[in-house]
């Protein structure tokens, strides 16, 4: 079935099993679906004007303004029965001025989905966008989207982006980071961790100040507390900070410097089963490792009710320590890692789910290429997944569920709908691709058939869809 089923809205691909994509003996086969954002791929054919892939929410997206976005984070709502899918920055159908900036292209620090299609054989089909009180998708978490230039000097807030959501006891919670800038290389720096909620089914939004995790505190912290403090909705570009507003900004966020926390810049939730929320957290960029925290349900808007992992004792059960004093032992690079025997792995865009096929906790996430001292690559970047028996790790060997090659195979069309005949200097393939956000909710055969939701870019900003099958 699967050498003749076509997976995708657009094109009917012939002799389906000669695309067959896997890299791993733990993956049988490795599949396209669709762009889930974004019009469609590159021309199969130039002179038919055939698409290889394209998004099942042309019209949804038309109709919400949404041309290029990234991300597609997926939380599942069991008080509605919807998946959200959080997305990242997000443009219109405007054009750049000469400074590189979109005054006119619509720029929203955040966007989300909302969608009751549980079956993404066919692709992944959206109810509609988070709207506000406008008529077209509106940011989620509005950055203030203050010149690069000024950002980098100042420490002020570039954007902000969405890491993850979860619903506890019928309250949605949405984690994300404040921006400073970004560089080279998939790095930026992060003012601080927060924490939106929604009691509304994600009609209005609250923030809740005592989620607040800090990236430095150093000689911008006064900018990034009254940020952090301000009301979720609050994207003024404000770049002077009184002492009035640090003095209210404490009141809100209860010892603020004692809440630094570099390994939490970015976090993403998932929930144990076991009566506690798990937080999963990364230093700011693509080249550090992931620790984690967790919270019982009942005490998540609590910031000293939350656990820090900080590995194993003697007979090897889990290390946890409350509160600020735990936070303070797990700023060190020696302890808390949850991939690979502590091992600080470089890793981007994570997230976890349980696979029933595998009766194991399941962490996917982008690997960043590695070299070596004489800039040799030890290994490409791909996107794969390690599992562990228990949620905090930890996890063991890497599986590769796509590397670049998958772009760049003479034959294979990826998702561009291009035979690249790589190498070819005509034809570059996608310099960047990330991701790799899944969902229990988005499985078939209890897990042994699992969907990724993935970013690419260029010449697409968007995010796409992978059918994946394990063996």
């Amino acid at each position: 079935m699967l050498a003749t089923q076509n997976y995708g809205k657009g094109v009917n691909m012939k002799n389906q099993e000669q695309f067959r994509y896997t890299r791993d003996p733990a993956v049988e086969r490795v599949d396209s679906i669709e762009f889930v954002t974004g019009k469609r791929s590159m021309k199969v054919s130039a002179e038919d004007k055939v698409f290889a892939f394209e998004s099942a929410n042309l019209k949804a997206l038309r109709q919400d303004d949404v041309v290029g976005t990234d991300l597609g984070v997926p939380f599942y709502s069991k008080k509605n029965n919807r998946m959200y899918l959080l997305f990242g920055d997000t443009y219109g159908a405007g054009k750049m001025n000469a400074q590189g900036e979109a005054p006119d292209k619509q720029w929203r620090s955040s966007t989300m989905a909302v969608s009751s299609d549980f079956d993404l054989s066919d692709g992944l089909t959206f109810d509609g966008w988070y709207r506000g009180s406008k008529d077209k998708a509106q940011a989620v978490i509005e950055g203030k989207h203050i010149p690069l230039p000024e950002c980098i000097a100042n420490g002020f807030e570039r954007t902000k982006i969405p890491q993850g959501g979860i619903e506890v006891n019928g309250t949605i919670y949405i984690y994300y980071e404040s921006i400073r800038n970004f560089a080279k290389g998939g790095t930026w720096r992060v003012n601080y961790q927060g924490v939106i909620k929604s009691t509304d089914g994600c009609r209005t939004f609250e923030r809740v100040p005592d989620l607040t995790w800090f990236n430095s505190v150093d000689d911008k912290f006064g900018y990034a507390l009254v940020s952090a403090a301000e009301p979720w909705e609050d994207a003024v570009s404000r770049t002077t900070v009184t002492d009035e507003a640090v003095d209210a900004a404490r009141k809100k966020i209860k010892r603020a410097e004692e809440r630094q926390a570099p390994y939490f810049a970015q976090c993403y939730p998932i929930d144990g089963k076991d009566g506690y929320v798990y937080i999963f957290g990364r230093r700011a960029g693509r080249q550090h490792g992931i620790k984690v925290m967790r919270v019982k349900y009942e005490n998540i808007e609590k910031f000293e009710e939350h656990e820090y992992y900080l590995g194993n004792d003697k007979n090897g059960g889990p290390v946890w320590e409350k509160g600020y004093e735990g936070l303070a032992k797990l700023n060190n690079n020696e302890v808390g890692y949850v991939i690979a025997s502590n091992e600080d792995e470089a890793s981007s865009n994570m997230s976890v789910m349980w696979n029933e096929y595998l009766g194991k906790w399941m962490l996917v996430y982008f690997r960043p290429k590695k070299l070596d001292g004489d800039g040799n690559e030890i290994y490409p970047n791909s996107i794969g997944f390690r599992l562990s028996d228990v949620p905090y790790g930890n996890y063991g060997e890497y599986h590769s569920i796509m590397k670049h090659d998958y772009f760049a195979r003479d034959g294979h069309y990826g998702f561009l709908g291009v035979e690249w005949d790589y190498p070819n200097p005509d034809r570059t393939p996608p310099s960047l691709f990330y991701g790799g956000f899944v969902h229990e909710k988005y499985t078939e055969q209890n897990g042994k058939v699992f969907y990724v939701v993935l970013s690419i870019a260029p010449p697409v900003y968007n995010s796409a869809l992978l059918r994946v099958e394990l063996v």
